[in-house]
């Protein structure tokens, strides 16, 4: 009936501003300012093109308008908005690969006993599980970023396609060191002070190290007593590693 049509429109445009101001406002004073505008925003608006248009219902244009708001809001508001939100989940899915590249370069480097200062990218692709593809576009971002660079193997055996290596620039071993560093250190306090066992640690490891500030770094450093290895026995790089810019 027109009495239930007329509460609904009624009710969406009490609701609707209210729940887009809700989105902006912190304090009430900027809420009732912004729902009050969003309304009659919505009401001018809706009003303006039932007037351009023959049968056009003013109430649910006035209602779609507060509707295409709340949408606009929703996706573009700063700081929380959908898309924000989507390009930094973006950014971060981005530098944690890129993070997990340096780890996983340094990890092979490690493995030859720091001997060589560059890696084949086939060693590469299998530390990271990763197909030729995807594994040159992990380097290439890297290389943008100006944490490695990429070259052809001149002592590539003769009549065979040269062997893409990789290397770190002084940059790129500082932040890989810095990742492992972070990677050990928190195993290690698991394992000492959380007390799990040193075959549960990785995966928690792996998702920390991310997220790991200088000033978290330092205190586990002190806690731990500036550790030279971890619960496996592999080296922690520590500061003075890292300026130094090679493992002593």
């Amino acid at each position: 009936s027109l009495q239930v049509v007329g509460v609904i429109l009624a009710s969406a445009l009490l609701i609707i501003p209210a729940a887009s101001a809700s989105l902006l406002a912190k304090r009430m004073s900027s809420y009732l300012c912004i729902a009050a505008s969003l309304g009659a925003i919505s009401g001018l608006v809706g009003a303006f093109l039932s007037f351009l248009g023959e049968r056009l219902p003013t109430g649910p244009l006035i209602v779609l308008t507060a509707s295409f708001l709340f949408l606009l809001i929703l996706v573009f508001r700063p700081h929380h908005g959908i898309l924000v939100c989507w390009v930094k989940s973006r950014l971060q899915s981005h530098r944690i690969a890129m993070e997990n590249t340096l780890k996983a370069i340094y990890q092979v480097i490690e493995r030859h006993n720091f001997s060589e200062t560059s890696i084949r990218m086939e060693e590469l692709m299998q530390r990271r599980n990763l197909g030729s593809g995807e594994c040159m576009k992990e380097v290439n971002r890297l290389s943008r970023s100006g944490f490695a660079t990429a070259s052809l193997d001149p002592h590539s055996p003769s009549g065979l396609p040269p062997e893409k290596r990789v290397s770190l620039t002084p940059k790129g071993w500082e932040y890989a060191c810095r990742i492992v560093r972070n990677h050990r250190l928190w195993e290690l306090y698991l394992t000492n002070e959380a007390r799990y066992a040193p075959d549960h640690v990785h995966e928690d490891a792996e998702k920390i190290e991310h997220v790991l500030g200088e000033e978290t770094v330092r205190e586990l450093e002190r806690i731990l007593s500036n550790p030279r290895r971890d619960p496996h026995g592999k080296l922690i790089p520590s500061l003075v590693d890292i300026e130094r810019g090679w493992l002593g």
